[in-house]
């Protein structure tokens, strides 16, 4: 079950959090961050040279050779050793201050840090800087700090891209998702029936939510049939998801023998789900039941009407001969922040389709607490329904904010 209110986000921010230390939160847009009046040049740092790594112990005799030693237990410790996928406090004050839009701020509190990290070999504040001199667009500071960069670690520094610019990748056909409310009664009925439509215009397919309707009444179900037709006329197609819970309600809704007209719609927006659904066995079924009740020939089944899949792209398709697993991705973009309820349904309804999804970030700018914690929920509820989604390509301030916050603990981070 998704977690719902703050203490339970604060619960499950505890369990999946590495660190032995407090959680970091979000600063207050009054609180002060270090600046410095520019990027530190090679000659900033200071000469301190590396230590050397200590030497192992020397093994005992009986180490040596294989024989058993007592110990006491009450002399034993157990070291952690910090996983390199934590942060340091430099790159989680960062990440913090962007999250909370202070782009600014997070260049110079980071800045002011770099010195420190000099012959660390710690290549994670320097892909943030990178990231956060991009997103500023500031491609002066950036060369600035390749050139450092090639002094610390004698190898090329990663190259200039354009992140306030759309992705790189091709993205594909966008597929359109309306998520119906619990109740289509009266008015909210209309409204939703005017967005689907508008969905409908861009053609292509077009996924309806069924999974939170309880209640339906005659009209919206009238209105909803009559969508399937109107749809194929605009060169979209409908497809259901959810439908078990929708199913079971128009069911509740119709008797074999009852003759209301006012009830026909149930049976006929019934019989149209599952026919996009692809359920002959159902459909005919329905379709007998219906025509004795009302004495009228039913509506036969349609092969063609059966909602498909979009076309899988030409890499999926070589892949699929190969062998290799086919995954499909969803493409994310812009700052998705305040909670992002609808890139939330998007993914929640992506994940509901696919095994294994793949959730491409490399179009996200920023991404803000409140939506961390939506994200972490949908961890949660998606760990508990066996799956654990990919995210492809999220920048460095982003990928900080999710390490920092556990959802890289419930969703796998891929670098682009």
């Amino acid at each position: 079950m998704p977690l719902g209110g703050r203490d339970d986000f604060t619960v499950a921010f505890s369990l999946f959090r590495k660190k032995d230390s407090e959680p970091v939160k979000p600063l207050s847009p009054g609180s002060s961050a270090a600046s410095t009046s520019s990027i530190a040049t090679p000659s900033d740092f200071p000469a301190t040279p590396a230590q050397p790594a200590p030497r192992p112990a020397a093994q005992t005799p009986a180490e040596q050779h294989g024989e058993t030693t007592s110990y006491n237990l009450s002399e034993l410790t157990i070291e952690v050793e910090e996983s390199s996928s934590q942060l340091t406090p430099a790159e989680e004050e960062a990440v913090v201050l962007y999250a909370n839009g202070r782009l600014a701020a997070a260049i110079d509190s980071l800045k002011a840090a770099m010195p420190s990290f000099k012959g660390s070999r710690q290549t994670g504040p320097w892909q943030l800087m990178f990231d956060l001199l991009q997103i500023a667009g500031n491609h002066t500071a950036f060369d600035e700090l390749g050139l450092q960069y090639v002094v610390e670690f004698e190898t090329s520094p990663p190259l200039w891209r354009d992140m306030k610019s759309a992705p790189t990748t091709k993205p594909q056909a966008a597929t359109g998702l309306v998520t119906l409310p619990s109740s289509l009664v009266g008015d909210a009925a209309n409204a939703e029936i005017q967005k689907i439509l508008k969905a409908c215009e861009r053609g292509g397919p077009v996924r309806l939510d069924f999974s939170r309707v309880t209640d339906i009444d005659g009209m919206a179900a009238a209105e909803l049939l009559a969508l399937w037709p109107r749809a194929r006329k605009l060169g979209a197609q409908l497809q259901g998801l959810g439908v078990d819970s929708v199913t079971k309600m128009l069911s509740g809704k119709i008797e074999s023998g009852r003759r209301h007209p006012a009830e026909a719609p149930y049976w006929l927006l019934l019989m149209e789900i599952t026919q996009t659904s692809g359920e002959q066995e159902a459909f005919e079924n329905l379709a007998i039941d219906y025509a004795v009740t009302f004495e009228v020939s039913p509506p036969s089944w349609d092969p063609k009407l059966v909602a498909k899949a979009p076309q899988a792209p030409a890499a999926q398709k070589a892949a699929e001969k190969s062998g290799e697993p086919v995954t499909d991705r969803l493409e994310l973009a812009g700052d998705l922040v305040g909670g992002a309820a609808d890139a939330l349904a998007k993914i929640r309804a992506f994940a509901a389709t696919h095994s294994k999804p793949v959730l491409d970030f490399s179009g996200v700018l920023r991404v803000d607490f409140d939506t961390a914690g939506q994200m972490l929920n949908l961890g949660v509820e998606l760990m508990q329904a066996g799956k654990m989604p990919t995210i492809l390509g999220a920048n460095e301030p982003v990928a900080g904010l999710f390490k920092l916050m556990g959802v890289a603990d419930l969703m796998t981070l891929v670098k682009r």
